[in-house]
């Protein structure tokens, strides 16, 4: 508002989208249900509430409107995403895949929609990764394996840490010369036979750390802690459980859909983490089952606030929502007894 000299007295309108959660805490609505069996919310629906009641200090007069949400779980920044991809209205069967510790996916066309949420953990965000963080400045973003290993950070400046992009492409290259098999298991130097004396650079990487074996990304005295970066074996397991948790969610939907996965004409990798992964190295760690093409895979950003901007300026658009809503049909993942197989088999590498 500051920086474009708008007066919050001429704001007469806000959209608001997220997950299910926290649409209840926008609305001061007890949310205590869904967190436990049968995860039922207090509601889902549109809502158009005056801002005074939300405490929310625009125009006095001021609307905020409230995206629907689907379930527990499904909430409106998926609804949001949906209006924003377009796939709702389209012949084509589109796959949406919005990642976070939560991944939301949702498959389909003008016929109809499916929807179902994994829980991916916090990998993909940089958690539970030994020198992970967020995507901050001095995140290592990009990682290339060429004769020598080359990294770009978030800010140009020195590395602090790694975040989710960075790990998946840390991972993927990995793979790709063999370092890590198709079980996730880090290789011995000694085992690297496929690597010439050129790449003797990527086989002195290769270290021992708490007892299992991790690889150097960046040497202490590169990095801005003095500290060395390293993916540990224990990080490796971590990502397969995020890659394998989104991608039998894709599987089990297919199914569910009545499609082969290669019918899937485009799919939209969204969030945050959507925004700045390759296409390609998410395509070699298996987050996208290999039965996709690689070339139907596109990277779109935010998508929950690309549709909360298209309600903002169009009712038309808003009204849209509710068309969305009441097309999904939400599939609870627990209840499938497809899930916990393709988890399993999720879990491989694409060598």
């Amino acid at each position: 508002v500051m920086r474009n000299y708008i007066k919050k007295g001429d704001i007469y309108l806000i959209t608001f989208v997220g997950n299910t959660t926290m649409m209840h805490f926008l609305m001061n609505l007890p949310s205590k249900s869904i967190a436990v069996a049968p995860f039922i919310p207090v509601t889902t629906e549109t809502g158009l509430i005056n801002a005074k009641e939300l405490s929310i200090n625009i125009n006095k007069s001021g609307i905020v409107a409230i995206f629907p949400s689907v379930s527990a779980y499904i909430g409106a920044d998926t609804v949001a995403g949906i209006l924003a991809t377009g796939m709702y209205k389209k012949k084509e069967i589109s796959l949406l895949v919005d990642i976070g510790t939560n991944g939301e996916i949702a498959l389909g066309n003008e016929d109809r929609l499916l929807a179902c949420s994994t829980a991916a953990g916090p990998a993909f965000e940089g958690m539970n990764i030994r020198n992970g963080i967020g995507g901050v400045k001095g995140a290592i973003d990009r990682v290339i394996f060429d004769d020598k290993l080359k990294y770009t950070t978030i800010g140009n400046i020195k590395p602090i840490g790694i975040c989710g992009s960075g790990i998946v492409d840390a991972v993927a290259g990995m793979i790709e010369l063999g370092i890590i098999d198709e079980s996730g298991r880090i290789n011995n130097a000694d085992d690297l036979t496929t690597l010439n004396n050129d790449y003797n650079d990527y086989k002195e990487r290769l270290i021992k750390y708490d007892n299992m074996p991790a690889f150097v990304l960046v040497n202490g005295k590169d990095s801005a802690t003095q500290d060395d970066i390293i993916i540990t074996q224990k990080d490796i397991r971590e990502l397969q459980n995020a890659k394998a948790a989104i991608a039998a969610g894709i599987k089990v939907l297919s199914k569910e859909y009545g499609i082969k996965l290669s019918d899937i004409n485009k799919v939209y990798l969204a969030g945050g983490f959507g925004n700045y992964i390759n296409v390609r190295s998410a395509f070699k760690i298996g987050l996208i089952p290999e039965e996709i093409a690689e070339s139907k895979i596109e990277s779109v950003g935010n998508t929950a606030g690309s549709g909360a901007i298209l309600g903002l300026l169009s009712s038309k658009q808003l009204q849209k929502t509710i068309k969305i809503k009441n097309m999904i049909k939400y599939i609870e993942l627990s209840a499938s007894k497809d899930f916990v197989g393709e988890f399993v088999n999720s879990m491989f590498f694409n060598c």
